[in-house]
């Protein structure tokens, strides 16, 4: 035998023996345990105290790589959220009114009032001393997307309102839903979800599918925080007088609707218009489960309207242990947030210090001494320790990942059992059999010894499929599976198309070794221009496909990958062997 025959078969036992090594994690092991497995070991290797060795010896040995089902095999969980895409508008109009006027007084520009109309992308100003001229001069600067609208009086006060433009707007509406698109996939990335699927719907939706995942409050609770971070002090002197805004609280549950009383924005709106609240401060509650396990109002704060801290200061937040091996969150500042948080704290001892999450207050600590370093804490106020540490864990991955630009609504939940799952990959694997073994059945009995050496192709293209998968670290869903099934009919096909050719030779009168050199070489260009056309149909798949598509494509390109190495350099390999000698007699 020749050097280059010897050297083929070199190639072909270390890529089987490889695409064996690839696939025993996940011959061993489901997903959960080995990966599981891996970070127990991982660990290990930084634990001084851990004498003990860490899982079976052979786990060093293995790949870290292993094939992960899709929803529709394992089941898992498939969201549709909504963003509220006009509540984006409306808080970016809330954001400008801080900035606003501190740039209108940093111009000797003194505005008596801002304040945005409740439910409408409109700023109500106003004037003071200032012409309308001069303060449109001075919008057009900064904000030139707001355009006056019409004076209106509100309680015998004259406002100017001055409405944010329709290209404003649906910009606002468009960067909203891509920020909401990165923020969720950048916590689902944080979760260790493997393989997540989450991809625009239109219509302002978008469809989240997690594999694995079983618990679906849970991954709302993760998923739907919009993770609105302040920091504002309370207001001490207002809160003295706490009896007469609790007696004004009730008066406005008898005056307003319910919707309205339940709404904490508006009731804090409608006692300040009543002279019930001081101006410049704005009343937001502390949150507690009540006898329904439901969240309800349990304390009130008076707060001072300026935002001095955001969760775009937070630089990182972790979960940690106080010394009662209670869970919080840790906070970690940026350096300006960090110098910020020391002046304010600082400047203000003695007082309290408001922290805010989604307009709840969960926390209000009394500030003992100025805070410097640039690290504070949100302690979770609940009982129950597992609880309190799911709660201080999700808070700390939304933190991390940053605030949802806008609200998102669950739309619809789909919860893919397990058994489910488990029924599809039966049924896949007995039609992937049932195929699999009839096509080899027709191939050896209609092609004979040369149908022997396409079984031998046929089941490495298999085992090299999945272990290229693996080796990605790809999902298998059913379109994969079906992408497989079609990768073998192709293999099947290559094969065919080769022996027909070297039959053609075999009745022109060349022996077996000249007929198989002359059938391989007269069928490649053909083989080739089967395969690198439906791969381009694969490329275009992927490229412009979603979910399942993609996952079909993937396995589809990666079929048409190992068919051409099996298919062509394999099978030839083996014919090469059979027909070694000129006098050898080839049954096909």
């Amino acid at each position: 035998m020749s050097g280059s025959w010897w050297t083929r078969v070199v190639i072909i036992v270390l890529t089987l023996l490889w695409g064996v090594w690839m696939l025993i994690p996940t011959a061993l092991f489901d997903s959960e345990e080995f990966l599981a497995q891996q970070a127990q070991d991982a660990s290990s290797d930084v634990a001084d105290a851990a004498e003990e060795e860490v899982g079976p010896w052979y786990m060093a040995l293995l790949p870290n790589a292993i094939l992960n089902l899709g929803l529709d095999l394992q089941g898992g969980i498939d969201l549709t959220l909504q963003v509220e895409v006009e509540e984006a508008i409306i808080s970016s109009v809330q954001r400008d009114i801080a900035p606003l006027k501190q740039s209108a007084e940093n111009e000797g520009i003194f505005l008596a009032d801002v304040r945005r109309e409740r439910g409408s992308p409109t700023l109500l100003i106003e004037q003071n001393d200032v012409t309308r001229g001069e303060l449109e001069v001075f919008l057009s600067k900064r904000y030139d997307y707001y355009a006056y609208e019409n004076s209106r009086t509100i309680d015998g006060t004259s406002y100017n309102a001055y409405k944010m433009s329709d290209e404003q707007q649906q910009y606002i509406r468009e960067r909203a839903v891509e920020q909401a698109l990165e923020t969720l996939r950048s916590r689902i990335d944080e979760t260790g979800v493997k393989e997540p699927s989450i991809v625009l719907k239109g219509g302002n939706r978008i469809n989240i599918q997690l594999p694995g995942i079983e618990d679906p409050d849970a991954a709302i609770q993760a998923i739907g925080t919009a993770a609105v971070l302040q920091f504002q002090l309370v207001d001490e002197e207002a809160m003295k007088n706490i009896g007469d805004l609790e007696r004004a609280v009730f008066s406005a549950e008898e005056s307003l609707d319910p919707e309205l009383f339940n709404d904490d924005e508006a009731l804090s709106d409608y006692l300040s218009t009543k002279g019930d609240l001081p101006d410049s401060t704005v009343l937001l509650w502390e949150y507690g489960k009540n006898a329904e396990n439901e969240d309800a109002r349990r304390d009130p704060y008076i707060l001072k309207q300026d935002v001095i801290l955001t969760g775009d200061d937070i630089n990182d937040a972790s979960v940690q242990m106080d010394q009662y091996n209670q869970p919080y969150t840790a906070l970690e500042f940026k350096p300006r947030g960090g110098k910020i948080f020391g002046d304010v704290t600082g400047e203000n001892v003695g007082r309290r210090f408001a922290i805010v999450l989604d307009g709840k207050v969960q926390s209000a600590p009394v500030i003992r001494e100025r805070i410097g370093g640039g690290r504070a804490s949100i302690d979770n106020n609940n009982g129950d320790y597992n609880l309190a540490l799911q709660e201080s864990s999700v808070l700390s991955l939304v933190l991390r990942t940053g605030a949802l630009p806008a609200p998102v609504t669950i739309g619809e939940i789909r919860q893919v059992g397990a058994s489910l799952g488990e029924d599809a990959i039966q049924q896949g694997q007995r039609a992937t059999l049932v195929g699999f073994g009839l096509v080899l059945t027709f191939m050896l009995v209609y092609y004979r010894t040369a149908g022997f050496v396409s079984v031998v192709a046929l089941m490495s293209n298999v085992l090299l499929v999945f272990a290229l998968l693996a080796g990605a670290g790809a999902t298998l869903t059913l379109p994969g599976i079906a992408g497989i099934a079609l990768t073998i009919g192709m293999a099947v096909d290559c094969n065919i198309i080769i022996y027909e050719r070297i039959r053609e030779e075999l009745r022109l009168g060349k022996n077996s070794r000249s007929a198989v050199g002359a059938g391989f070489d007269k069928a490649l260009l053909a083989v080739l221009d089967a395969n690198i056309t439906t791969f381009i149909a694969g490329v275009v798949l992927y490229t412009y496909g979603t979910g399942p598509i993609k996952g079909f494509a993937v396995t589809l390109m990666i079929g048409i990958i190992t068919t051409l190495f099996t298919g062509i350099f394999l099978s030839r390999t083996l014919m090469d062997f059979l027909t070694r000698n000129s006098s050898a007699r080839l049954s096909i």
